[in-house]
């Protein structure tokens, strides 16, 4: 089949490269003019392994990694809020902490060998289904790409396709984001390590390989222009009492130009697919990240669809199976990071106090251990499955 994706992130890769194994004829559409790798650090589970595995570049990746045992929140007084270790669950489980960036050259080369063909400078705006049934992207200026069978939305928490296809969703944009950065780090905790104060203060750092870390600081978003406009040596001292372990990073980081501004969006579609296009990852179910699955729930949507269109020569029925084989899991982790991100980031009535008393014994008890393992692992389908 011809297939058209728009979007050139980790999903549409990872969706490209699969089909394109398959044998189909895809071409990727990319809003920016050269497909570059920016962006943070990403934790990927074991399920987010073996997406990686079946589309043949877990090898490459594990090179530009690092190998994490687990996650650990905790309070300014280092009493620990929350300890989760894979090998509780599997002795042979870990974690991988990797910069966006590589894992995205990663996919992009395996997609380019395998024959994939990438437009750039094309912001897909709206579609078109034309006289024999096939569909069109149209961009900003009123340009038309080729005719293909179907189109594939991959692009992004803030899609333009998602608003123009009229399928009913509900968006919420949470009042708290976060600013990232990547640098050399001195201190490599070999976990992901998060600092709490009550829900207004979040830091943390995460190993992403080659004695480098991923840093993130959470914040009010209306708060962001104010603090750029004060002193970065005065924000600097409170993020290292906060964060000690992130002193190192920045000896590389001298000002908030060298941070990423990040914004969560939280997306609810009622259906993801309509006559002639399909919404995977962010795109289709983004979330806070909190729960760090995201990339995670892209790369298995691109397995789970690829898989579904193997099974029928026919798009719609691809979709129905597709959607019956990821509703419960996508509801489930949309669910519940809905549930816990209040508990983290939030203002208003003070949640810190039901989190530090029911968080911390919750491990110890073998039932809600092995449940909240198989969530971080990214092995649950359901709140039951």
């Amino acid at each position: 089949m011809k297939i058209a994706i728009s979007g050139c992130g980790i999903t549409g890769t990872a969706t490209a490269l699969q089909l394109a194994n398959q044998g189909h004829d895809v071409t990727i559409f990319e809003q920016a003019d050269e497909c570059t790798s920016i962006g943070a650090g990403i934790l990927i589970s074991p399920q987010g392994q073996f997406a990686l595995e079946k589309l043949g570049v877990l090898s490459e990746v594990l090179q530009n990694s690092e190998k994490l045992t687990g996650m650990k929140a905790q309070h300014l007084s280092g009493r620990t809020l929350v300890e989760l270790q894979y090998h509780w669950l599997k002795p042979e489980l870990f974690g991988l902490g990797v910069h966006r960036g590589k894992l995205f050259e990663s996919l992009l080369r395996a997609c380019r060998a395998a024959g994939v063909t990438i437009v750039t400078g094309f912001t897909t705006q709206q579609t078109e289904i034309r006289s024999d049934e096939k569909i069109a992207l149209r961009d900003e200026h009123g340009n038309t790409s080729d005719a293909y069978d179907f189109v594939i939305a991959t692009d992004g928490l803030r899609s333009l396709l998602r608003d123009a296809s009229k399928i009913k969703s509900k968006v919420i944009d949470y009042q708290y984001a976060a600013m990232w950065a990547t640098a050399p780090c001195a201190i490599q905790p070999g976990q992901l390590v998060q600092y709490v104060d009550g829900t207004r203060r979040l830091a943390g750092l995460l190993p992403i390989g080659n004695g480098h870390s991923s840093f993130f600081w959470g914040l009010r978003c209306d708060s962001y222009d104010e603090l750029r406009s004060g002193s970065f040596d005065v924000w600097k001292q409170q993020v290292i009492q906060t964060c000690p372990d992130s002193e190192s990073v920045f000896e590389s980081i001298q000002s908030f130009d060298e941070l990423t501004f990040a914004r969560y969006r939280h997306v609810i579609m009622s259906r993801y697919y309509s006559d002639k296009i399909v919404f995977l990852g962010d795109a289709g179910h983004a979330t806070s990240p909190h729960l760090g699955q995201g990339a995670n729930l892209g790369l298995e949507d691109a397995i789970e669809f690829a898989d579904a269109l193997s099974q029928t020569n026919d798009f719609q029925q691809a979709c129905k199976i597709y959607s019956k084989s990821r509703k419960r899991k996508l509801r489930f982790y949309q669910q519940l990071t809905r549930i816990l991100t209040p508990f983290f980031q939030s203002d208003g009535f003070p949640k810190s106090p039901l989190r530090n008393l029911t968080l911390p014994w919750m491990p110890y008890l073998p039932i809600i251990r092995r449940e909240m393992l198989r969530t971080l692992c990214g092995f649950k389908n359901g709140w039951l499955a």
